[in-house]
């Protein structure tokens, strides 16, 4: 079981019963992301979108089932793809730019780099979980 998505669930309140099925999502989420990255050639954020894609149909087709609505598995199973290494090293370099020994250009260039992917990665995860819900409820009453 995913250690990270675990405790993430347990901080928002999901019923213990849930807890192995949130665990399998991020492990699906980040088996798949690590599949596409490894063996596919695809970039963290394209990975990312992938992974997130699939958790969201996975679970577009068990929560009903049981009678839960969906973003309590989508929000939990996502957080081990969401990109820790590029959002440290984003704000290490703003930290160190406090520094005068410090080269600030190379400093610049790393905040804008690690910063975009950053935030890519994290668009990339919001559209792959939302895509498949607009697609598969766009036939649904709204009330």
């Amino acid at each position: 079981m995913k250690l990270s998505t675990t405790l993430c669930t347990l901080i928002f309140s999901t019923p213990v019963r849930f807890l192995p099925l949130v665990a399998l999502g991020g492990a699906v989420a980040h088996l798949s992301r690590t599949i596409c990255i490894n063996e596919f050639s695809i970039g963290i954020i394209g990975a990312s979108f992938v992974g997130s894609i699939i958790i969201s149909v996975m679970f577009i087709f068990i929560a009903p089932r049981l009678r839960v609505p969906r973003p309590v598995f989508t929000v939990a199973s996502i957080v081990p793809i969401i990109p820790g290494k590029y959002a440290y090293l984003t704000l290490l370099s703003v930290i160190k730019m406090h520094d005068p020994d410090e080269d600030r250009s190379a400093l610049i260039e790393a905040f804008f780099e690690n910063g975009i992917i950053t935030t890519s990665v994290l668009l990339a995860i919001g559209m792959g979980i939302a895509m498949p819900a607009l697609l598969f409820y766009r036939n649904r009453p709204v009330v």
